[in-house]
């Protein structure tokens, strides 16, 4: 009995041991800096699909392609450039579900899907209100951008690097410390210090309510501005 409690101690040891050698021997502080801006976009990015299912793949794919001439007439109209649209993706898969009869055929999907860059944003809101009355369109999204966003990321990272010494050194000054050194500095968590920590940053932290609009609009538009924000993950030696 002795002999097995020596082993569960010993093990335990091995295990404190290996979460312990994760973390720096030194006296550090870590600490996230963020950065945001809000531009303008001068770009949409739409992704489209239209889709079709039937008994018949021949007939089905028939009026997916129909669809997707009926896009491109819209596309020509507002002025979109040939050079701006991906469509070459068809996906076809088969539905075995909802049949009467063991032995009867399955239904195919047939999905096709298109990427358009709107490069002009006041064509953006005629075009989508005139796709989404189109009948066999199942999926219309929007992704708004700014041309100056490899710009504009470099200095949020500048600015996300600064916050993150900003905060590390108003800490360490509570406790008579000063920062030595920036060791490491990374855009995705420390993993070894994550296990070391108990506590969350976002711990507690709750989203503002909602608050629904006064005046209902009909007309799309497009958003005034975009949020763009960085994050860094720093960890700072200590005198």
């Amino acid at each position: 009995m002795k002999r097995k409690l020596l082993l569960v101690a010993g093990f335990f040891t091995v295990q404190l041991a290996a979460q312990a050698s994760s973390l720096p021997d030194y006296p550090f502080i870590f600490q996230t800096g963020t950065a945001q801006v809000e531009v303008s976009p001068d770009t949409a990015v739409m992704d489209i699909t239209v889709a079709s299912r039937g008994a018949d793949a021949a007939k089905t794919l028939g009026v997916v392609n129909a669809g997707v001439a009926e896009v491109f007439q819209l596309l020509g109209k507002a002025k979109i450039a040939q050079a701006d649209t991906q469509a070459s993706e068809i996906m076809r898969t088969l539905d075995y579900s909802n049949r009467e009869k063991r032995d009867a055929p399955p239904t195919y999907v047939i999905n096709r899907n298109l990427r358009v860059w709107v490069r002009d944003l006041a064509a953006w809101s005629p075009l989508v209100s005139e796709l989404a009355a189109m009948k066999n369109i199942t999926r219309l999204d929007t992704d708004f951008r700014t041309s100056a966003y490899d710009t504009l990321v470099a200095d949020l990272e500048l600015k996300a690097a600064r916050d993150a010494e900003t905060k590390a050194a108003r800490i360490a000054k509570s406790f008579n410390r000063k920062i030595a050194s920036v060791m490491a500095i990374s855009e995705v968590p420390f993993q070894s210090l994550e296990r070391a920590m108990i506590r969350s940053s976002n711990e507690g932290f709750a989203p503002p309510p909602f608050i629904p609009p006064t005046e209902p609009a009909s007309a799309v538009r497009a958003p005034a501005s975009i949020a763009l924000e960085k994050s860094v993950n720093v960890l700072f030696k200590l005198e």
